[in-house]
């Protein structure tokens, strides 16, 4: 490519912050890591126990128990999302508004301002205006505050959808058939979405400390034992026909999944404007994290949960992997094929979040100079403070794509075959993480908005190529998985990068971050970035 597409454009400075040296933050930095392991271990464990099982496929059968029960779980998420969405946007707006402040200006400025770390980071310019302890504490209007946290309808309706679910049974048929196990999984789904909506949300709103403590005591009861009524229910229903380590599978789903949702609430409250913050001192947090884990461990944690509780496992011979048994359904092959497909492809999110969440954070980059060169050294990333700097260079994504491209060489029986279509793949696949994750983000570091565009062309392209690819198998079925699977990543990826402190917004605006009223914690591009890799994993396991 032509050098001057990985250039700086020369109105914007390039400059290091008076950091340690590179390479000095050894192989970690002080990043949150673990929610991004917390991913990795929830695969390595469900391999082990589906490696142990006798079974070795998961039946999903397109029935009135798992359409109703996705059907809840989208739209309580979409009901969610744009209620939490509205309490951070306008309770902040409001905040500001009552304490004079300027919500167009960058989250650094009004964390410098307004928070509590006494002018921010190494390099910063802080500014001088006195903070609001000077001012005295600031009181949102009692309408004002109550107008920003609507009754969140979407998300009791869909947690009454997922509840009504447990009514019907595992076999995908419309009759009613629920058991003891089922009946109270529906109660306390209902309990639930009480729980966690309006109580919650006026002791969220009116920081009632104790009240808040009581009401996270019963969501965190109310979700353990939602999970263990999913997995006796399941298990009942299945009867015999399970080995010891088929059931232990089902049940780490059901349990697993509850307990990534509630890990994943506590991520983003701590990353979010009006969460933690807010609840502990009064003020917003001037420091959101949009590149955090809550929202892609939320889908993740529902994902398992709604596998555990609508499931059936069974065996297939190589013979005939893909049976006629009158029935609609999605097959999950329990083998090595669908581990490194999903262990691989879905440590995308986690991987790039790595490097995003650096450049946000405005993190330095390593091989910055005088010339305006950002990435000179082509295979190094931004300096490791967050993450160390192997994790914030290239190479973690370009073996995740590589390997993902690798998954497809394994058979249904974990024998190995490589024919044309597979090496396309794997190229395919090598292709895109040089696009993606050296010539997009070198631009992208150096705020050149024309050498991100001409390389976001080859990005869409070569995911199509890739849907259409992985899409061929299972008489071109896995097609509807992988197709909207690849929208999704590739959307989600556009909604992110107008929501993030450092992305579409800076290379338009000579290296600015993006006004605090801009960036989006609750952004819908993290949510459509894992589902759409759940999607095209999905379909990149089903065998020819």
């Amino acid at each position: 490519c032509s050098s001057d597409l990985l250039k700086a454009p020369p109105h914007i400075p390039l400059r290091v912050l008076p950091t340690s040296p590179p390479f000095s933050m050894g192989l970690l930095g002080k990043g949150p890591l673990f929610e991004a392991l917390w991913l990795f271990i929830l695969m390595g464990i469900i391999a082990i126990f589906a490696g142990l099982a006798d079974t070795n496929v998961i039946f999903m059968f397109i029935g009135a128990r798992s359409v109703l029960g996705l059907a809840g779980y989208l739209v309580m998420q979409i009901g969610l999302w744009h209620t939490e969405h509205k309490w951070d946007e306008d309770g902040s707006a409001a905040w500001l508004e009552a304490a004079g402040g300027d919500k167009g200006l960058t989250p650094e400025e009004l964390d410098a301002k307004y928070g509590d770390n006494g002018g921010g980071k190494a390099g910063q310019v802080v500014p001088t205006e006195p903070s609001s302890d000077d001012q005295g504490e600031v009181v949102i209007p009692h309408d004002k505050l109550k107008a920003a946290f609507p009754l969140p309808m979407g998300f009791l309706i869909g947690w009454w959808l997922w509840g009504c679910s447990y009514i019907f049974p595992l076999d995908g048929s419309v009759r009613l058939a629920p058991t003891g196990y089922g009946i109270a999984a529906c109660v306390i789904s209902v309990f639930v979405s009480f729980v966690a909506s309006v109580p919650m949300a006026d002791a969220v709103m009116n920081r009632k400390d104790g009240q808040k403590k009581g009401l996270s005591l019963l969501f965190l009861l109310g979700w353990i034992a939602l999970g263990i009524m999913t997995a006796l229910d399941a298990t009942h229903q299945l009867g015999d026909k399970l080995d010891d380590y088929t059931k232990a599978y089902i049940w780490l789903l059901c349990m697993l999944g509850p307990i990534t949702i509630i890990m994943s609430q506590k991520i983003l409250f701590g990353s979010r404007k009006m969460g933690t913050k807010w609840e502990a001192s009064g003020k917003p947090n001037f420091h959101p994290i949009v590149y955090n884990m809550g929202g892609p461990l939320f889908v993740w944690g529902w994902w398992y949960l709604w596998l555990g509780s609508c499931g059936n496992p069974g065996i297939v011979h190589k013979d005939l992997i893909f049976p006629d048994i009158n029935q609609t359904y999605i097959p999950l092959f329990l083998n090595v094929r669908t581990f490194l497909s999903f262990f691989f492809g879905c440590a995308m999110v986690p991987v790039v979040r790595f490097l995003d969440y650096s450049h946000d954070e405005d993190g330095p980059w390593l091989g910055a100079n005088d010339e305006g060169r950002v990435f000179k050294t082509w295979y190094a990333g931004t300096d490791g403070t967050y993450f160390g700097v192997f994790l914030e260079s290239p190479w973690p994504f370009l073996i995740a794509w590589v390997m993902y491209g690798v998954s497809c060489f394994f058979t249904f029986d974990n024998g190995v075959a490589v024919g044309a279509r597979e090496v396309i793949l794997v190229v395919n696949c090598l292709m895109q993480g040089v696009d993606a994750g050296i010539l997009i983000q070198s631009n992208l570091y150096a705020g050149n908005a024309k050498g991100k565009q001409m390389f976001s062309l080859p990005f869409v392209i070569l995911f199509i190529g890739l849907a259409i690819n992985v899409g061929s198998t299972w008489g071109w079925l896995s097609l509807l998985l992988s197709f909207p699977g690849a929208i999704l990543i590739i959307l989600g990826q556009k909604t992110v990068f107008g929501a993030r402190k450092r992305g579409d917004y800076t290379m338009q605006n000579e290296g600015k971050a993006n006004p605090y009223d801009k960036v989006f914690v609750y952004s819908w591009g993290e949510v459509f970035f894992m589902i759409g890799w759940i999607l095209i994993c999905w379909a990149q396991a089903m065998p020819e």
